[in-house]
């Protein structure tokens, strides 16, 4: 597609030019990049905006397509920054992703017989990222501010876990079987559980 596919180094041209580019240049929305050639050469109006000018110095660069060159044909990015014909969901993946460090407690949330769910909900504990009620608050959202098992204090990662009598006393009782003195945060707790 001459105005959506990113055929050229500008991307797709509807971005480069804009809106008005398909009456600009009296190319369909619709047309492909071959539409735009007539006779072996491009055939474009005379410019009328700076982009439409930068165009048409571009495309001096670009052979137009032609029967005789063959079939267009996906090309894919690959590791090594080349184009090829095979895709890889891998190589995708990770041109991309933004790289971060990877954390400390990432084996005790991502091992191999892991629950998704399970790991997914504990995964966004340790990154503090749990709709919690202070975080509800934050975005604007009505709703009461108390824990929701104890209602004595304000809802927060840290209460929900280790302050709130419910679960300071389940934590208490579980982890006091394993630690003489359990750890009072998610991550100690974590560090511990991948040290061993």
């Amino acid at each position: 597609m001459f105005w959506f596919d990113s055929w050229s180094d500008l991307g797709p041209l509807i971005d480069f030019i804009g809106a008005t580019g398909p009456r600009q240049l009296r190319i369909r929305l619709s047309a492909s990049v071959a539409d735009a050639t007539s006779n072996g050469e491009w055939h474009l109006p005379s410019a009328r905006s700076p982009q439409a000018e930068a165009l048409q110095i571009h495309l001096t660069t670009i052979q137009p397509p032609s029967q005789s060159r063959g079939e267009d044909q996906f090309l894919w990015l690959q590791a090594n920054g080349t184009f090829g014909s095979s895709f890889s969901s891998r190589v995708t993946w990770e041109s991309i992703r933004t790289y971060s460090p990877i954390k400390p407690w990432y084996k005790v949330i991502w091992f191999k017989q892991h629950i998704p769910r399970n790991s997914f909900i504990s995964w966004l504990a340790l990154l503090r990222r749990l709709p919690t009620r202070d975080r509800l608050r934050r975005w604007g959202m009505t709703v009461p501010e108390g824990c929701v098992l104890c209602s004595s204090a304000a809802e927060t990662h840290h209460h929900l876990f280790f302050e709130c009598s419910f679960s300071s006393s389940v934590w208490s009782y579980y982890a006091g079987r394993i630690w003489p003195n359990p750890p009072q945060d998610l991550h100690s707790a974590a560090a511990w559980i991948s040290s061993s």
